[in-house]
Order: C-alpha cells, then structure tokens, then sequence
C-alpha cells in the first residue's frame, strides 16, 4: 500500500477532510491531496507533522515491513525473573533474543535507508 493511500486510510479514520488536514499542518488542500494520490512526497518534516495530526507513529504510514516493531513475538521460552534479573539458561530463549534483535536493526537500517531517500527527494 502506498504512502498516499495509507495517509488517506488514516485522515479519513479521522474523520478528518483534506482541508482539515491541510488547515491543521498549515499547507494547502492540494497539498495534501497530491501527497495521497502520490503525485509527491512530503519531506520527513511534513511527514512528521501528519502522523501527529493523525495520531499514528510515523512508521504506520511506511510499507508492512516498517511496522512491525510493536509485533515481534513475545517470547514465551522459560524466563525465571529472580530479583529483577532474567536467568539466560535456556539456548532457545538467547537464540530468539538474538534473531529479535537481528530483526529490529534490520527495520532500523531500512526505515533509515527510506527516509534519507525521502529526504533526497
């Protein structure tokens, strides 16, 4: 799904108009309505600015792959908390750690990677 489209999908959950929009982020109506029929693409400080109005993380107006932070598996391996302290006994539990961890400077290095592009444009 496209950056406009997801940017429409959230402003019309909102109940919120393209002027309304616009008004709120001081920008015109064509503004907004070329950003959701992807004719442009706003800079990281518009960007910014619409997922605050929309009261989304930025990461949600980005491809799938980009939002899954809040998605990673819990892991549900055997976990003693022993004084504030997590015993690593179990090698499925550190294995799993570390694959999570892999995952997450993955997303990190391509959500850096989309908005130095964004930015360049």
């Amino acid at each position: 799904m496209s950056l406009g489209t997801k940017v429409r999908q959230f402003r019309e959950a909102k109940r919120l108009s393209q002027d309304d929009l616009a008004l709120r982020l001081d920008v015109t109506q064509s503004t907004i309505s070329n950003i959701e029929s992807d004719k442009s693409v706003p800079n990281s400080l518009l960007l910014s600015g619409i997922a605050k109005e929309l009261e989304i993380d930025m990461n949600e107006l980005f491809e799938e792959k980009f939002t899954n932070y809040n998605h990673i598996e819990k892991i549900e391996a055997d976990v003693n908390l022993v004084n504030g302290t997590v015993n690593m006994q179990s090698p499925e539990l550190i294995e799993s750690l570390l694959k999570n961890q892999e995952q997450m400077a993955k997303l990190m290095e391509s959500q850096n990677k989309l908005i130095e592009a964004l930015l360049k444009k």
